[in-house]
C-alpha cells in the first residue's frame, strides 16, 4: 500500500492494521500454511508440544522416552547377510535401522550407529563388495564405496533395485554372502535413554532434524525407535492417553 499511494505517514496505521488483523485471525483459525502442512500430511513438528488430556495440559518431563518409542525395533548388524538384508528391505519402508555388535563374544549386542535405507540400498547394487563369510579372518572390505557414491536423494532406478533384492533373496548363493557395514554407518547418531524425558527428546528431536532416534537402556543395548511420526501431535496424545489409563479414576472408558 505504501509503494501504490507513495504515502509514508500511512506506514505506522498500516503496519498497526495487518498484525491486528493477523492476531485475530491466528486466534480464530489456524494460518494458511498450517493447514497445507496437515492437508498434505508432513510431519511437521511445532516449536512447542502441546498435548491435553481430559481438557488439561499434559508436563511432557513427567513422561520418558519410553512412553512413545516403537519397542519393536529391526537391527541390522555389523556383519550382515546379503539375502537377510535383502529380505528385510523388500518387506519393511523403514528409512533406517539401528546397527549392533558384541563388544566380546559374551557380552551383549549393544549400539554401535544407524544406517539409512537409501544407503543399503546404494550398497546392494556394488556386488563387488560382497565377501564371504570367514571364520579365521578378520572381516573387512578391502575397498569401500566412498560417502558421495553411497548418499544420494533418491533411488536413481528403482525397477533396477526391486529386480536386485528378489535376486539376492531367491538365489542361494546370496545365502553364503555378507557385507560390512563398519565403514557406512552413522556412528555419530544421537541415541537417549529410554528413561530420558520426553520433554527434552522432542526438543532434541526437533532442534537436530532427527528422522530417527534411537533409545536405549543403561547398558546401550537397542530397545525401541522414535519417529517424527511418534511426535506428532494426535499420535502423542493417544500413546501418553494409554500411559494413563491405569491411572484414570473413570474406568468406565
Amino acid at each position: 500500500m505504501v509503494e501504490i499511494t507513495n504515502d509514508v505517514q500511512s506506514l505506522l496505521l498500516i503496519m498497526l492494521a495487518v498484525m491486528v488483523a493477523k492476531m485475530v485471525g491466528d486466534f480464530f483459525n489456524v494460518s494458511l500454511y498450517s493447514s497445507l502442512l496437515r492437508l498434505k500430511c508432513i510431519p511437521y513438528l511445532d516449536v512447542e508440544p502441546i498435548v491435553h488430556h481430559r481438557r488439561k495440559w499434559l508436563n511432557l518431563e513427567l513422561f520418558s522416552a519410553r512412553d512413545v518409542m516403537e519397542p519393536h525395533v529391526r537391527v541390522l548388524h555389523l556383519k550382515e547377510n546379503i539375502a537377510s538384508l535383502a529380505q528385510l528391505l523388500a518387506s519393511t519402508n523403514h528409512g533406517g535401522f539401528p546397527v549392533v555388535c558384541r563388544p566380546k563374544p559374551d557380552h551383549a549386542e549393544v549400539f554401535q550407529g544407524t544406517i539409512k535405507r537409501l544407503e543399503l540400498c546404494m550398497l546392494l547394487e556394488n556386488e563387488h563388495i560382497f565377501e564371504p563369510e570367514t571364520n579365521y579372518e578378520p572381516f573387512s572390505s578391502s575397498h569401500p564405496l566412498s560417502y558421495e557414491k553411497i548418499t544420494v536423494e533418491k533411488l536413481p532406478n528403482l525397477s533396477r533395485l526391486a529386480m536386485l533384492l528378489n535376486r539376492y533373496t531367491t538365489d542361494p548363493r546370496y545365502q553364503q554372502l555378507f557385507i560390512n557395514l563398519e565403514p557406512y554407518i552413522n556412528k555419530s547418531a544421537m541415541s537417549v535413554q529410554a528413561h530420558f524425558s520426553l520433554q527434552r527428546t522432542y526438543i532434541i528431536f526437533r532442534t537436530l532434524g532427527l528422522r530417527h532416534l534411537t533409545v536405549v537402556d543403561p547398558q546401550n543395548r537397542v530397545v525401541g525407535v522414535i519417529t517424527r511420526k511418534d511426535l506428532m501431535p494426535f499420535p502423542l496424545e493417544e500413546r501418553l492417553r494409554l500411559q494413563l489409563a491405569p491411572q484414570s479414576p473413570d474406568t468406565g472408558e
